[in-house]
């Protein structure tokens, strides 16, 4: 039985000609590199969830298939689905029975002598497994070194390696997926437009609501170029937004700093931004911005919030010494130039590792990091004004390499 046969037989469903076309190439022994790149609920991984049973079932030698996924086997789990729906043929195939499903938690192995494992992402839990096919599941979720492991399992004729997932986020996957040919891959894409249980309405909801970004990669299966990748990720831009109010929670001891980036006119502006520093965190208190510049409102600013540290762009050199003349603060003039890389990429981790909390009522800074690219020339100053704010060099401020203090 060929195996869009089977997967009609097992499955009860009617493949699309998307997953026609992968299953066929799954199951060819010649086919030795395949990636997977489509939408979210678009079939890819109950597709290849049937390849792994028509080689362990139908194929008629001997198999070992490996399954990894950087999150649950949702891969394994429609396998073990398919074995309850079809239990009164497949029970007599498998050697041994699970407790909670008629195959075993974490792999199986037939009374022909194939075998399946089922293996954490870890570089630790591949090592030592030798197979003919493996199976990566939410490819784009694991590290480089996990992928090349992977490829180490493989041995004999078939040696077989299939990578599927959602191209969500920078990887190594995305990598593969943008230029297939220069790493020897088959690439398979499709999107959920093409899915006849994506209705409608649910299609003109997601159009409504998802950035453009997220529309490439989770409906058409996409992955973005590097001009399109933000440099913050929405999912974890999303876990810094706290409903609460922007109040500090030190109780009047904790450090606050100022950033300050002057604007170059329209549609840049100067904009004030100030931070507490709570441990490993900062809390964004207070953003103001100004189309022309206002050296006096600013200053009492300054004398209001009492900042430990107040940080402000180096350049125009003309806005130098201005503020000062209103107050007794002293200002650290950054050189954008010098500093900005080190300044996004802190910004960045902050951000990766939620350590930014953004109460909700800042929502022209939000849509600002959702928009944000590196190299962005206009329209970016409450970005940089942050970055600003919570930038601690590595040398620190006392030195003249890394910054100058004017009074």
């Amino acid at each position: 039985m060929n195996a869009v046969e089977f997967f009609r037989k097992v499955t009860k469903l009617t493949p699309t000609q998307d997953q026609i076309n992968l299953l066929d190439n799954l199951t060819d022994p010649a086919s030795k590199k395949i990636i997977v790149s489509a939408g979210r609920q678009t079939g890819k991984t109950l597709t290849c969830a049937v390849a792994v049973l028509w080689w362990a079932l139908e194929y008629g030698t001997p198999i070992k298939i490996l399954l990894a996924s950087a999150q649950d086997n949702w891969m394994y789990d429609h396998i073990r689905t398919i074995f309850n729906n079809n239990r009164e043929e497949f029970a007599k195939e498998i050697t041994q029975e699970g407790t909670f499903s008629l195959v075993p938690l974490h792999g199986f192995e037939t009374v022909g002598g194939s075998k399946v494992h089922v293996r954490g992402s870890t570089e630790k839990n591949l090592r030592g497994i030798g197979v003919d096919i493996v199976f990566l599941d939410e490819a784009a979720e694991l590290m480089r070194s996990t992928i090349t492991t992977a490829l180490g399992n493989l041995s004999g004729n078939i040696s077989k390696i299939v990578l599927l997932s959602t191209p969500h986020k920078a990887s190594l996957f995305n990598e593969i997926a943008e230029d297939p040919t220069k790493y020897g891959y088959k690439l398979f894409t499709w999107s959920s437009l093409n899915c006849s249980w994506h209705g409608k309405e649910l299609i003109a909801s997601k159009k409504a609501l998802m950035t453009s970004q997220e529309w490439k990669t989770d409906v058409l299966g996409l992955p973005l170029t590097l001009a399109e990748r933000a440099f913050f990720p929405n999912k974890d831009i999303t876990k810094c937004i706290v409903p609460c109010e922007p109040t500090r929670e030190g109780a009047g001891k904790s450090t606050v700093e100022v950033g300050i980036d002057f604007g170059y006119g329209s549609p840049n502006v100067t904009c004030f931004t100030a931070t507490e520093r709570l441990y490993s965190k900062r809390k964004v208190l207070y953003i103001k911005t100004w189309r022309d510049f206002n050296a006096a409102e600013i200053a009492q600013l300054l004398e209001q919030y009492k900042p430990n540290l107040v940080k402000a762009d180096s350049m125009p050199a003309e806005f130098r010494g201005r503020i000062e003349q209103h107050t007794k603060v002293k200002l650290i003039y950054v050189e954008a130039k010098v500093h900005k890389d080190a300044m996004l990429t802190q910004m960045q981790r902050r951000v990766r590792l939620h350590e930014l909390i953004i109460p909700d009522i800042f929502v022209d800074l939000i849509k600002e990091l959702e928009r944000y690219k590196k190299g962005k020339r206009a329209g970016d100053n409450r970005v940089d004004s942050l970055c600003l704010s919570c930038y601690e060099p590595a040398s620190g401020w006392n030195l003249r390499t890394v910054a100058k203090v004017y009074t």
